[in-house]
């Protein structure tokens, strides 16, 4: 497939889904992921496998979560060390308890911890898309090799003896090159879905340690890709300032268009590594006469532990008297 418009960086290809050279740097990581939801059974999961081979020697780690209205949810958040076995040429695993590989032209993702285990398999709507612009500051420290794509997802789970046949979707990322996890990143809120082959979308705020702040977006429409110049991204916080129960993405294409989409909060979970805290909440999607879904990732450490505040877009930071004008959503 083609995409309509091009690309700001040179495409993606299906030798990029397999594993690449790993380089010298001490936080040099790769890692691929995967989120989905079934609506029909009412049950979806996010998933994360990486590698950090010259980390102590290296390691394997793992981020999964799965979720179901009938009242369950699975969450692990660890790491362990990487082993000869993990490593494969179409794929990466962590012990026998999360693996990922590439074959067919999908994404098979294999879970196996006791009672769960689940076979997945995500086949793409469109081609692979690096949602940053070449250059850009944050993109190249934190994810200078990166790529994203929405599919179908279909498969099964098993849980105490249970067996639930999977047909939803899902959206997934692959990264490699460095990773840091202690100063790499401010603030982010990194919302991505689907509502199926005929509409994908991305929306992405990210604050680098400088405090210089990233807008990029797009969407996807039967295989046709538009970027977004102008990127609101709306996050309903909760008193704990760490979590939210939803929000909303607006977006203006190349060309004027505006894309309104709405999110509710499903089902929440919270990885962490370093500094870095993330919370990833699924989210029921509604917008343009259409239903899906959606990851709304954010994370929130504006001082990076005790460091000095770079950014408050709505409050004053300074001493004294200063121009005021009313606030007014959303911004220019």
């Amino acid at each position: 497939m083609t995409n309509a418009a091009p690309l700001t960086h040179s495409p993606f290809t299906v030798r990029d889904e397999l594993r690449h050279l790993a380089g010298e740097e001490s936080i040099w990581q790769e890692s691929a992921l995967l989120h989905w939801y079934d609506r029909d059974h009412g049950i979806g999961g996010w998933h994360r496998v990486g590698h950090e081979p010259n980390n102590q020697g290296g390691r394997a780690v793992i981020w999964s979560y799965l979720f179901s209205k009938t009242g369950w949810q699975y969450r692990c958040c660890t790491d362990m060390r990487l082993a000869a076995g993990d490593e494969f040429a179409n794929g990466f695993g962590a012990g026998e308890r999360l693996r990922c590989q590439y074959e067919d032209d999908a994404s098979i993702w294999l879970i196996n911890d006791g009672d769960l285990i689940a076979r997945l398999s995500c086949r793409n709507f469109f081609d692979l898309v690096d949602p940053f612009p070449p250059g850009d500051e944050l993109a190249a420290r934190r994810f200078p090799h990166h790529f994203e794509v929405a599919g179908q997802v279909t498969g099964e789970v098993r849980y105490q003896g249970q067996l639930i046949p999977i047909k939803g979707l899902g959206y997934r990322d692959h990264s490699w090159g460095t990773r840091d996890w202690e100063r790499g990143m401010l603030n982010h809120r990194w919302f991505t879905g689907t509502m199926g082959e005929a509409f994908s979308f991305a929306a992405i705020t990210a604050q680098a340690p400088t405090g210089k702040l990233v807008r990029v977006g797009y969407v996807v429409r039967d295989n046709r890709l538009s970027r977004a110049t102008g990127i609101d991204v709306i996050a309903y916080m909760e008193p704990d300032g760490l979590t939210h129960r939803g929000g909303e993405i607006r977006l203006t294409l190349e060309g004027g268009e505006k894309i309104y989409l709405e999110l509710t909060a499903m089902a929440g979970v919270l990885f962490q590594r370093g500094t870095v805290v993330m919370v990833e909440m699924m989210c029921e999607v509604e917008g343009h006469g259409m239903q899906g879904y959606c990851d709304a990732e954010i994370s929130s450490n504006a001082r990076s532990g005790t460091g000095p505040v770079h950014l408050a877009l709505n409050a004053d930071t300074g001493e004294g008297f200063s121009p005021f004008e009313m606030l007014s959503f959303p911004p220019e």
